[in-house]
């Protein structure tokens, strides 16, 4: 090839340098162009085979310029690399900003191993999250959470840890022109932040405990108990303190018929401070024949403030039951008169009310209290089904003096 094309090839070089020099701030187009004229010159070099020294000293005249503006027109360059994949024979692609003497890289080590600390603690606490989330098995919103704190965390670990991962970050660095004697700090931040942001996953689980409480209770009152059981299970795992979930699960259970499960998650509902659970649990050992333990909760019930009138209602009709399982006619006939008092026109205490007149022999005032336990009554309540049938029984033999069995016996 003759010297003419490489000649017009090295002057359009000439020209661009002369641009670079009488611009303080050249734009990425003129850099851009000039990289990509030594480019052709290159080429031209191995392709020609006779070159004069005259094409030899000008191009080195131009190249020594080139590199004298390295620490202006280096970032541009950075940002441009990527797009171009240079060969790393061709240095003009390679210019690099000049390292300075700053006083911050006295603090890299520091930096690099507060990353490295902040990035292990942030592991650290997605593997405990995400066991918690996965104990009862995975669903969707622990999967995102979970996934997408983990997809950072080790983006965050390569970035620092690969030699991938640091050229990335310090090509992305460069294009937000931040200068490299920052580079460690700011990655130390960023790692700080990433953990800070993980941390307060961790801190809002008891929130997200108390939505998949919700969604339990939403899955229970339509008779999905097998979804409202793994809901509440996972509402636990993220919040083993959660007292309502811990009641309705109780209650859960207590459906099931598995009484000893429904008893254990009330004692847990009351430790949490759940005062409603009292009531349930108190109602267990009743139906265990454990009278004074279901006195006892009962009376303790009653100290507690701001009882609501249903809880209130529960607790005297329980009271009464359990005293009249006792024998204590009078306190039953107390608590079950305060329970009516609060709810006339539920069948429990009328039917509780009427085992006392019984009890009193007081045949007229039993089954007036048999009726209203009839009418009230609720079949799908185990405790009201077992009554209306008695209540129904003692009704057809009006002429019996009575009609139900001893107070101290079983049901």
């Amino acid at each position: 090839m003759s010297n003419s094309s490489l000649e017009q090839d090295l002057k359009t070089y000439q020209d661009l340098i002369a641009i670079l020099q009488e611009h303080t701030t050249p734009t990425e187009a003129e850099i851009l162009n000039i990289l990509l004229a030594r480019n052709r010159i290159q080429t031209k070099l191995t392709e020609t085979y006779l070159i004069t020294d005259n094409i030899l000293n000008i191009l080195q005249e131009l190249d020594n310029i080139l590199r004298k503006k390295q620490a202006t027109i280096a970032p541009t360059i950075a940002k441009l690399r990527p797009d171009f994949n240079p060969d790393t024979k061709n240095w003009w692609w390679l210019l690099e900003v000049p390292k300075i003497d700053s006083p911050w890289h006295k603090y890299d080590l520091l930096a690099n191993g507060a990353s490295v600390t902040f990035l292990t603690i942030s592991l650290g606490l997605i593997g405990e999250i995400g066991s918690r989330f996965l104990s009862g098995g995975s669903d969707i919103l622990g999967g995102v959470l979970v996934s997408f704190q983990s997809i950072l965390t080790l983006l965050a670990a390569g970035g620092i840890l690969t030699k991938t991962g640091q050229e990335t970050g310090k090509n992305l660095l460069t294009r937000f022109g931040i200068q490299e004697q920052y580079w460690q700090e700011i990655g130390a931040g960023l790692s700080f932040l990433l953990m800070l942001s993980i941390w307060g996953l961790r801190l809002s689980l008891p929130t997200v405990a108390t939505w998949y409480n919700h969604w339990g209770w939403s899955h229970y009152e339509k008779g999905d108990l097998s979804s409202a059981e793994e809901d509440y299970q996972r509402a636990l795992s993220l919040n083993p303190d959660d007292a309502e979930a811990h009641f309705n699960l109780g209650l859960l259970y207590e459906e099931l018929q598995d009484f000893d499960l429904a008893r254990k998650e009330y004692i847990l509902a009351i430790q949490g401070g759940n005062t409603t659970a009292i009531n349930n649990l108190a109602r267990l050992h009743i139906l265990n024949k454990n009278y004074p333990a279901a006195v006892h909760l009962l009376l303790k019930a009653q100290s507690e403030a701001k009882l609501d009138q249903e809880t209130q209602f529960a607790i005297w009709k329980n009271l009464g039951w359990a005293r009249l399982k006792q024998g204590d006619i009078p306190g039953a006939e107390t608590a079950l008169s305060e329970a009516i008092k609060l709810d006339k026109n539920s069948a429990a205490p009328h039917c509780l009310l009427a085992q006392v007149r019984e009890a009193q022999n007081n045949q007229t005032e039993a089954l007036k209290e048999w009726e209203t336990c009839n009418q009230y009554a609720n079949s799908l309540n185990p405790d009201e089904d077992s009554w209306r049938i008695q209540a129904q029984q003692c009704l057809a033999n009006r002429e019996k003096q009575k009609c139900s069995p001893k107070p101290n016996s079983s049901y």
